[in-house]
């Protein structure tokens, strides 16, 4: 199953507050690699500041459902509110992995940085099909013989 949350960030949240809010939203007891978090703070509020997590999300799988972070930027941002709904699990409380949208450009010194601070985060194009094992199994769920049928 998948979740969603929209956090209003930039120019209501700083990226850095915007970082802040996601990593309080993942973490809580039991939470494994805390200290991984917040050391890809630089690289993760950069990517926020870009502003592609308003079209590709951030993605937390781990514990319980996948979790999808959109950001609001803009006039988006200002009107959404500041709370954010709680989660009912904790997503990082486990083997837990993040992938997160940036430029192209960017995305190799992002990985590259983040592979040693953060090595549960990796960074994706934003333009890029990214994998999702869960929709694929999905469409194949969905997949009707209808030759079968007749």
């Amino acid at each position: 199953m998948k979740v969603r949350r929209d956090i209003a960030s930039i120019p209501k949240r700083s990226a850095a507050q915007t970082w802040k809010t996601i990593v309080d939203l993942i973490t809580g007891a039991g939470t494994i690699d805390k200290k991984g978090l917040e050391a890809a703070a630089s690289v993760m509020e950069s990517l926020i500041a870009d502003e592609h997590p308003a079209k590709k999300p951030i993605v937390v799988k781990g514990m319980g459902s996948r979790l999808v972070i959109y950001l609001l930027y803009g006039e988006n941002a200002m009107e959404a509110d500041l709370e954010v709904d709680k989660l009912s699990w904790n997503p990082t409380a486990g083997d837990w992995s993040m992938t997160a949208p940036s430029d192209a450009d960017d995305v190799a010194w992002m990985n590259n940085a983040l592979k040693d601070r953060a090595p549960r985060i990796k960074v994706h194009d934003v333009d890029e099909a990214v994998d999702d094992d869960e929709s694929a199994a999905g469409q194949q769920a969905l997949k009707i013989d209808w030759g079968a049928l007749g």
